[in-house]
């Protein structure tokens, strides 16, 4: 039985990528921070998983050499600052895994994105480059944008946390007319367990370009779903820069909806077009969701 080692599995995408380990037959492992394991709330779900429970953190190299040592293969879907991912980087070359998927590529596709744009992608692409360098058996998996953050927000991403959610009132960016892509959580899970047996994806990097869709669009499409008329904003390309540069970390708002680089088509090989046995949910379908829980 191939054991499979989830970083970071209390999350949003963690917490679905044990669910889809687990249904794979996996011996399924998972890495949680000492005040986590002591949280019966939160290990509850992974206990009902028969996950074995590792105690450590992502500082702490020791802890993730025990850990990764125990498993065939690594996934780590944590957001942690470039220190930390090199450590784990570090731990999977010295206890050798058959395969590591790291959290770096959980997001935008590097070879569509400009460096120097986007402050947390250029960490990202700065623990690649040490991933590709270490040499490790590494699948990455380019998501652009997850349904919790950005369909739930209708595409302003300033709403993320706040309540309710989709929003009553949301910025509308340039002219909401650029096509940025999404996909939920649920399905990143389900492509990256079906790379994880891929042989042919081995050192490579597959990008989830699925729910093609304008910010304007979203929006409409919320308000024909749930009845509900959120008040829209509308904000320039010049003054969302003059916000970004405030907050650098916003930049990913210019990727999306002022230069559209989730939706440039690259010569990375997409996921629908890899393993067409896979299923997506639709934006749709995800907002009818939110609507009846409303």
């Amino acid at each position: 039985m191939t054991s499979t080692l989830i970083i970071g599995a209390t999350g949003l995408l963690g917490s679905e990528m044990a669910k889809a380990s687990a249904r794979n037959g996996d011996n399924l492992h998972v890495l949680v921070r000492p005040a986590t394991s002591s949280n019966e709330e939160r290990m509850r779900p992974l206990k009902d998983l028969g996950a074995a429970v590792h105690v450590g953190d992502l500082d702490d190299y020791d802890s993730l050499v025990r850990a990764v040592g125990k498993v065939d293969r690594v996934i780590s879907s944590v957001h942690v600052g470039s220190a930390s991912e090199m450590t784990l980087v570090r731990a999977v070359r010295d206890a050798g895994v058959s395969r590591y998927v790291p959290s770096a590529g959980f997001g935008l596709d590097f070879a569509a994105a400009a460096p120097g744009t986007i402050q947390p992608l250029d960490i990202k692409r700065a623990v690649f480059d040490a991933v590709r360098q270490a040499d490790l058996p590494y699948t990455v998996i380019y998501t652009n944008g997850f349904f919790s953050t950005w369909v739930a927000t209708l595409g302003d991403l300033t709403r993320f946390g706040s309540s309710p959610l989709p929003p009553d009132e949301v910025t509308l960016y340039g002219a909401g007319n650029v096509p940025a892509t999404f996909v939920s959580e649920k399905d990143i899970a389900a492509v990256t367990m079906r790379a994880l047996e891929d042989p042919n994806a081995v050192r490579s990097e597959i990008r989830i370009a699925q729910n093609k869709i304008t910010q304007s669009a979203m929006i409409e499409l919320w308000r024909r779903v749930s009845g509900r008329s959120p008040h829209v904003k509308q904000m320039s390309a010049e003054e969302l820069e003059t916000m970004i540069a405030a907050a650098p970390g916003l930049g990913l708002l210019r990727a999306f909806w002022i230069r559209g680089e989730t939706a440039l088509e690259t010569a990375t090989p997409e996921a629908g077009a890899l393993y067409p046995e896979l299923k997506f949910e639709s934006i749709e379908s995800a907002f009818v969701a939110m609507a009846g829980a409303v």
